[in-house]
């Protein structure tokens, strides 16, 4: 089994509000990742920052583990190593905004060989992104201002090709939020 990064510390400019808790269907969009990678993980990590309090209220009633960046404004990475802290097995990274992950995504990527597995849709990678534990000091060790993607392609990783082009689905404009909606 691993564990389940799930990152939502971003200030959400592009999008003008918080992103993470836009309603679809009655869930916020962050529910929705949540509920794709909980059937694959032994543990939810939910890293916050601008939004904390928000996310936080939201989400009280889920078996989750709530992690406050108090860095999230050097970027992304920080959200990274505050939760790969947390992990003591493999994990799985993610952005709360990729909302509808394929459970046959999870499945390929937990049944892949590399220490580092990336899904990817014709030919274009996306998320979640597996990393086996053995990273973790090394991960750790990285500046806050560093780069997942850099780190990934420093080291041999895996594509996992799958059938899934919601690994590429990112809400970063109402735009996008928009043609969801439709």
């Amino acid at each position: 089994m691993a564990e389940g990064i799930i990152l939502a510390g971003g200030k959400s400019t592009r999008m003008g509000q918080n992103k993470m808790l836009l309603m679809y269907q009655n869930h916020p969009l962050i529910w929705y990742t949540i509920q794709s990678m909980k059937p694959f993980v032994s543990k939810i990590i939910i890293v916050t920052g601008r939004y904390d309090k928000e996310i936080k209220e939201t989400l009280k009633n889920e078996d989750v583990t709530f992690v406050f960046n108090e860095n999230y404004e050097k970027g992304m990475f920080s959200s990274v190593l505050k939760g790969v802290k947390e992990t003591k097995e493999d994990f799985f990274i993610i952005p709360g905004d990729c909302p509808f992950v394929k459970e046959d995504t999870y499945r390929k990527l937990l049944k892949g060989n590399g220490d580092i597995r990336v899904p990817s849709y014709q030919n274009e990678d996306g998320h979640p992104i597996f990393i086996s534990n053995k990273y973790r000091g090394e991960l750790l060790s990285m500046p806050l201002d560093f780069n997942l993607k850099l780190f990934r392609d420093s080291k041999n990783y895996e594509i996992i090709k799958v059938e899934d082009k919601n690994i590429v689905l990112n809400v970063n404009k109402m735009t996008d939020f928009e043609n969801l909606l439709r």
